[in-house]
């Protein structure tokens, strides 16, 4: 955390701002910073966290305390966790860790649970590690970020450049980060805290990921159900904005809530490119067909580069405040930027990310796996697939090894679960300052429950079907078939005239 506040403090930066939202956990003294939160230190650790990250109190049954979750979470049955959770166990009880891990395991939502016991000391992650963390173990830190978990500056880590990466983007990955001793957690493992190892605890054996052919309604109906739950709870408990493009995912995640919209602060779309203004044209249709058209807004990235609302230095500072928060991730373009910066202030941002997988989005049309293709999915930077097979190939075939044997094949998804998002969405979502994102279809139920649909059936189309019937999503044209009509066109040019 030292790190992060000598970037700061040389920089002349606003450590509040820049770190918003951002945590660090460790037996070190952390540096008490305004606007943060500290409470009381447990068995030796202590939690410095931003006062915009919720904060909840962990304790067993009667009432022991037994550390704290931060984020957002909702349970099995839908409920949203206020600001102390108490678990139907006592830590004297036999089969403590099983009962705990089991309720954490089916949380929904971005969050990291810090267990501290006379039982054992463990983290666990949400199922993408949507809300982010990495790990040092010689400073025996936990943190949303390597500056985070970094009690001095950062070093180059030689298997993946920083500078390439800076410059030419590609991604971080196999739990590299831009400094060699920061390590980026597993999503579906605990982090011990005796020998900072993670640990596997989903899938397990028991677990199957073969559903039988047929009719997917019956899957479809399920997910949308618990979809639905998941996000109206968020909707209910927090201050959110749910944008709305012409894209499917987005689609399926408002009309799964539909009933629970009325929650929301705000329903916007965004324009970044040329193509994204149809998705804002489409968008604001869907939101009147929701009853959400007055408060629909365009959040105009790209009109504002193209205005010079922004001068060089101010997107000079973006880039770099992005790169600063995530661990030097490659920043986006100047109107994504923009974007981030122009949204209104709320608690989250909800999203349809994760959905991807229901297009198998990880496969190559003929199915057949390979490591090469698998690598080769993870875009990692600054080497050519060759070399990036010959030099992580072994790595990567090495965590296909931890996975149960009916997970296995199923390996393609969960390389994306466990090895993809963590650096895309936890590791680069963290770097916009003013926009906190959130997806409510990070949950290992409905992750499972697509997993399951046979990878051919979803690049097929089959199950997003099935999806848009169940929660009775609007027939309205996707961003694509409203580019191919000339009529639309035309509205769509006199919109953003």
């Amino acid at each position: 955390m030292l790190a992060a506040k000598e970037i700061c403090e040389k920089g002349g930066l606003d450590f509040g701002h820049l770190f918003a939202r951002q945590y660090s956990f460790s037996r070190q003294p952390l540096p008490r910073m305004n606007g943060w939160k500290y409470p009381k230190r447990l068995r030796g650790w202590g939690l410095a966290h931003c006062g915009k990250l919720h904060h909840t109190a962990l304790q067993d049954k009667n009432g022991e305390a037994i550390g704290w979750l931060l984020g957002v979470a909702v349970d099995r049955q839908g409920e949203a966790i206020g600001k102390t959770h108490r678990f139907a166990i006592s830590l004297k009880d036999k089969g403590f860790w099983g009962f705990v891990e089991q309720e954490i395991t089916f949380f929904a939502g971005r969050y990291v649970a810090f267990l501290l016991t006379d039982k054992g000391d463990r983290v666990y992650f949400d199922p993408v590690m949507d809300l982010p963390a990495v790990f040092n173990a010689g400073e025996k830190t936990v943190a949303s970020s390597p500056l985070m978990a970094l009690m001095r500056p950062v070093r180059a880590n030689h298997r993946l450049s920083r500078r390439h990466i800076l410059k030419k983007g590609g991604n971080y990955g196999m739990q590299q980060t831009c400094d060699p001793d920061v390590v980026r957690g597993l999503s579906n493992h605990y982090l011990d805290l005796e020998s900072f190892s993670l640990h596997r605890h989903w899938p397990v054996e028991a677990n199957r990921f073969e559903a039988p052919d047929g009719d997917l309604n019956e899957t479809a109906a399920m997910m949308v159900a618990r979809l639905g739950q998941i996000t109206g709870a968020i909707l209910e408990n927090h201050a959110c904005l749910l944008p709305i493009s012409g894209g499917l995912d987005s689609r399926t995640l408002a009309f799964s809530a539909r009933d629970r919209l009325h929650h929301a602060d705000g329903v916007y779309a965004h324009r970044t490119t040329w193509i994204s203004q149809f998705d804002c044209y489409v968008g604001m249709q869907i939101a009147g067909e929701l009853g959400l058209a007055k408060r629909f807004q365009v959040v105009d990235g790209l009109k504002a580069i193209q205005e010079d609302r922004y001068s060089a230095e101010k997107l000079r500072r973006l880039r770099w405040d992005f790169c600063h928060r995530t661990g030097y991730q490659h920043a986006p373009k100047p109107a994504e930027l923009a974007v981030a910066d122009l949204l209104p202030e709320a608690g989250y941002i909800l999203r349809g990310n994760i959905m991807d997988m229901a297009r198998a989005n990880q496969w190559r049309r003929d199915m057949v796996f390979d490591v090469g293709h698998g690598v080769s999915k993870l875009v990692l930077g600054g080497r050519t697939d060759d070399e990036n097979l010959a030099y992580w190939g072994p790595e990567y075939s090495n965590w296909m090894d931890t996975l149960p044997g009916p997970a296995r094949a199923r390996a393609l998804d969960f390389a994306f679960v466990e090895q993809l998002l963590p650096n895309t969405l936890g590791g680069r979502l963290i770097g916009y300052g003013n926009a906190c994102y959130l997806n409510p279809f990070n949950d290992r139920t409905l992750i499972q429950a697509c997993m399951s649909v046979d990878p051919a059936r979803r690049k097929s189309g089959e199950l997003n079907k099935a999806l848009h019937r169940a929660c009775g999503a609007s027939d309205t044209m996707m961003t694509r078939q409203a580019i191919a009509d000339e009529a639309t066109k035309a509205d769509v040019e006199r919109l953003f005239a």
